[in-house]
């Protein structure tokens, strides 16, 4: 699903006067950077209201009790971590994968079906299952509504909307600061955790639609149960770098791009066996370069008390929406417009987020049925 419309993106890149081996070490970079980064907002920045924080990331919830470095630090160890070793487990996952897919594609719908039953019924209280399950049903029906639409890559407006710009707009709520930060001592309980999320993170990988690493710590913690925000922290990044790394056999064995940056560079340059500890390299590589960065980062993070968080928000704002015109048109302004409302849904009601992934689950199950 993340490659429906990556040859759009892949033919305007392979018309530059760039070698395609050199764009695949590109972009293979920029996934890793890209990994790494995203923690330093969902920790820092966009602090909601009190209305909504039950529903928001853990590290948010760290950083507003002064503990946002040590949940950055957690998020880092475990992603440098489980990339790691997810990287030594590459030539087994070469072989487990396809035997494992081989079990899994005759009866997708069925696990597709049952995982979302799973995911709504993790809200537990029924007032909420029926909640998350109009979302979820809401998303699909938007999904599908998308891709049948005559819009140029219409996944960048719907997720910018259901995830980014429905954040953005709650943030313009909050009345509470970012406290200052601590300097704690991390203690590294948390591996175990890391190491679930290795063995999740590879399985992830086997199914279309439900392999975002919140999602996948929700089946997780019904094996392993933490309400502790560091462990969950952790098993989330470890999920996360682990099915960035195992997406990597999984294009190779069965033939399956799990990532979007992945799906543009086999467009660009078919991925072959003997590319493989090059491209996981430089993957890795980056991993550890932005992640010393990030640190040097965080050191600062008391600066963020004086930034106007506001401000930067709107600009980030406005350069979504101008993207989305420049890329997608005004039918991607209006779908823009269309998911950001649905986005809003679950932090409102006090629902996970993840629901909204009902606009790729749904039109998978259909797909496959």
């Amino acid at each position: 699903m993340p490659g429906i419309h990556s040859n759009t993106i892949a033919s305007v890149l392979s018309s530059l006067p760039i070698p395609p081996d050199s764009f695949a070490l590109l972009i293979v970079a920029v996934l890793g950077a890209h990994l790494v980064f995203q923690f330093f907002p969902s920790i820092f920045l966009s602090i909601p209201d009190d209305t909504v924080v039950v529903s928001v990331l853990p590290g948010h919830r760290m950083a507003l009790e002064g503990k946002g470095r040590e949940a950055l630090t957690v998020c880092l160890t475990s992603v440098l971590l489980a990339a790691g070793a997810s990287a030594l487990l590459l030539p087994v996952s070469l072989v487990v994968l396809p035997a494992l897919y081989a079990l899994v594609q005759p009866n997708l719908a069925i696990i597709l079906i049952a995982a979302s039953l799973f995911l709504l019924a993790s809200e537990k209280e029924t007032r909420k299952i029926a909640l998350a399950a109009f979302v979820f049903l809401l998303s699909g029906a938007l999904g599908i509504a998308s891709m049948r639409a005559a819009i140029n890559d219409p996944l960048f407006p719907a997720f910018s909307g259901l995830f980014a710009v429905s954040g953005i707009l709650l943030s313009f709520t909050a009345t509470k600061k970012l406290p200052t930060q601590k300097n704690e001592k991390t203690e590294l309980d948390f591996l175990p955790y890391v190491a679930a999320g290795v063995l999740f993170g590879m399985l992830s990988d086997l199914l279309p639609g439900i392999a975002a690493p919140a999602q996948i710590a929700v089946f997780a913690s019904a094996i392993i149960f933490t309400d502790d925000a560091r462990k969950f922290l952790a098993l989330v990044a470890s999920i996360a770098a682990s099915h960035a790394v195992f997406a990597f056999a999984a294009l190779l064995s069965i033939g399956k791009a799990r990532d979007g940056a992945l799906a543009i560079m086999n467009e660009i340059k078919p991925v072959l066996p003997a590319d493989l500890p090059v491209l996981v390299g430089v993957f890795l590589l980056s991993l550890g370069v932005c992640a010393f960065l990030l640190m040097k980062l965080a050191a600062h993070a008391n600066k963020l008390q004086s930034l106007d968080i506001k401000a930067l928000n709107l600009g980030i704002l406005a350069y979504l929406v101008c993207a989305v015109a420049i890329i997608s048109g005004a039918g991607g302004l209006l779908l823009l417009a269309t998911s950001t409302a649905v986005g809003l849904l679950p932090p409102l009601l006090g629902i996970r987020r993840t629901h909204v992934m009902g606009l790729i689950i749904v039109p998978a199950i259909m797909l496959a049925l």
